[in-house]
């Protein structure tokens, strides 16, 4: 399709349908991951107006299931502590949803408190990773490591594809520039109200 469309004279831009294959595109004007990132403007058409602070507002979908030991990386390496969940059980959900960024809010077990969080769903471009990965960042500091307890998450927007980046500090910066697009985002009354869900505290 890429190839046609580049000898019929058109641009093109390419949605890949399988994880880490755009080297296949090359002869594409644009790879993107999914349609969530496709940017009409940089082809002189109507700007979409459904992105909101740098932000993309979704239906909600939901996650959940007890926090599990991931690489050791986000405190280790990079300094940001997140609460990993095992992708058993959510193969149907995490297929209907691309890899990226995105935001919500997160609860858990009987602590009753709803958290700002921000998680990365993907292979992690920069380490490579072998399997698709949940690794949510709830952007409160606590006392105490929390593994094993449930973790209930409503997922409420999209920030940006994941990528790959040529030094670790730029990944860093990128994650916490991330943090603040959704803090700010999850202030907003368009997202605040979902931190009462009741499927938070289930």
């Amino acid at each position: 399709g890429v190839a046609a469309g580049k000898a019929a004279g058109m641009e093109v831009v390419a949605v890949p349908s399988l994880p880490k294959q755009s080297h296949l595109f090359s002869e594409a004007d644009e790879v993107i991951n999914s349609l969530l990132d496709l940017r009409p403007e940089k082809w002189g058409l109507p700007t979409f107006e459904d992105w909101i602070e740098s932000t993309l507002p979704m239906e909600p979908w939901y996650l959940g299931g007890p926090v599990i030991k991931g690489f050791g990386r986000g405190s280790k390496v990079l300094g940001i502590p997140t609460a990993n969940l095992s992708t058993d059980g959510f193969s149907d959900v995490l297929a209907e949803h691309p890899s990226g960024v995105y935001f919500g809010w997160a609860g858990l077990s009987d602590r009753g408190a709803a958290y700002k969080m921000v998680m990365s769903v993907g292979w992690n471009p920069y380490f490579d990773n072998a399997e698709k990965t949940i690794e949510p960042w709830l952007l409160h500091e606590f006392e105490e490591d929390f593994y094993g307890e449930e973790l209930r998450l409503i997922i409420v927007g999209y920030v940006r594809p994941e990528a790959n980046f040529p030094s670790l500090e730029e990944l860093i910066a990128r994650i916490h520039e991330d943090r603040r697009i959704a803090e700010k985002a999850l202030d907003s009354v368009r997202y605040s109200d979902h931190k009462y869900d009741p499927r938070l505290k289930k």
